[in-house]
């Protein structure tokens, strides 16, 4: 079975994308110049960190003006850096683009209840150019520092 088949069971659907689109129409309707998204295959690999996934495209550019839709929609595969088994290659933290992913595939932030990462992963948020995503973490982080705060009995210097 192909890779491009094996797509229909992929969390993110089976439909079409616009990258399965061809001629100039559907190039600007992807926001992918002449050569651009479709050099690209539909189903992309990904080694980040060490850690390995594979993904639709769709996926991947489905927030404009991030830098992973700049880097798959707006260059040329070759202009990107690849691994030894020709995947593309990304030096950031593996663990927490798994959360990253998670995030461009339906645009909802769901992290595990006790999630001690969450200034980290809005550093990769920020990286990737996800301003909603980091967003949300910051606010989340806020609340959580408040409730810290109204829990927390004050201190006093008496018992110092």
């Amino acid at each position: 079975m192909a890779l491009a088949d094996s797509a229909r069971g992929l969390p993110n659907g089976g439909g079409v994308s616009p990258a399965a689109g061809s001629g100039a129409a559907a190039a600007a309707a992807a926001g992918g110049g002449p050569g651009g998204w479709a050099s690209f295959p539909e189903i992309v690999e990904l080694n980040v960190g060490g850690q390995v996934y594979v993904t639709r495209r769709c996926t991947v550019v489905s927030v404009r003006d991030s830098l992973l839709w700049r880097m798959f929609s707006q260059q040329q595969p070759s202009e990107l850096p690849r691994d030894s088994k020709g995947r593309f290659f990304l030096d950031r933290d593996g663990f927490l683009f798994r959360y990253i992913l998670d995030y461009l595939r339906d645009l909802q932030l769901v992290l595990p209840e006790h999630f001690p990462e969450r200034s980290r992963l809005q550093r990769e948020a920020e990286y990737f150019q996800l301003p909603d995503l980091a967003r949300r973490l910051a606010q989340a982080r806020a609340a959580a520092a408040a409730l810290v705060h109204f829990i927390s009995p004050p201190q006093s210097d008496a018992n110092l």
